[in-house]
């Protein structure tokens, strides 16, 4: 391919397949089209005079054609790509940090989950001990009064045997 087929930056559509330059010459047809082309603007100016308006059709030939509009002045996209680039690394910033947050939190749920069950362990634990402790308080009860019934009976037999000493023995 040859480089002076090669358009320069920025006229790339200026020059269009139908206008390149062929080998072949151009058509009848192709130059009747080429004449045609440059002819309309002035036939549209000319158009009034077969409605009768010559005033209308006189101002349009002499007012200016309507230049296109200069091309617009090549677009920076450097400080948008910038701003782009420094929200994708904020991005990836966010979302490492989302992870050690995600991580930490999941940490902390297992933390949590081991407390309840030593927090459930340590309830059971006293629910028996406290049962345990309900027995030994009966059982304390019951020997205290075992114990009561008896030294009322020894003190019984102490009186009972204290008089009956002193009846024997004047």
């Amino acid at each position: 391919m040859n480089d002076s087929s090669i358009p320069p930056p920025g006229h790339a559509l200026a020059n269009s397949p139908s206008k390149s330059v062929s080998s072949q010459p151009a058509t009848g047809f192709e130059r009747a089209l080429g004449a045609l082309r440059h002819a309309i603007p002035v036939v549209q100016r000319l158009l009034p005079l077969l409605d009768g308006n010559y005033g209308t059709a006189v101002s349009n030939l002499l007012n200016p054609q309507p230049q296109a509009p200069p091309p617009p002045p090549p677009i920076d996209l450097t400080p948008v790509e910038d701003s782009l680039a420094a929200l994708h690394a904020a991005h990836q910033d966010l979302r490492g940090q989302i992870l050690v947050q995600n991580a930490a939190l999941k940490r902390v749920e297992d933390q949590l989950e081991m407390v309840g069950d030593a927090t459930d362990r340590i309830t059971f634990a006293h629910k028996e001990l406290a049962e345990e402790l309900k027995i030994v308080a009966r059982k304390v009860t019951v020997f205290a009064f075992v114990g009561l019934g008896l030294l009322a009976i020894s003190i019984a037999l102490s009186v009972i045997l204290f008089l009956h000493i002193r009846r024997v023995l004047p």
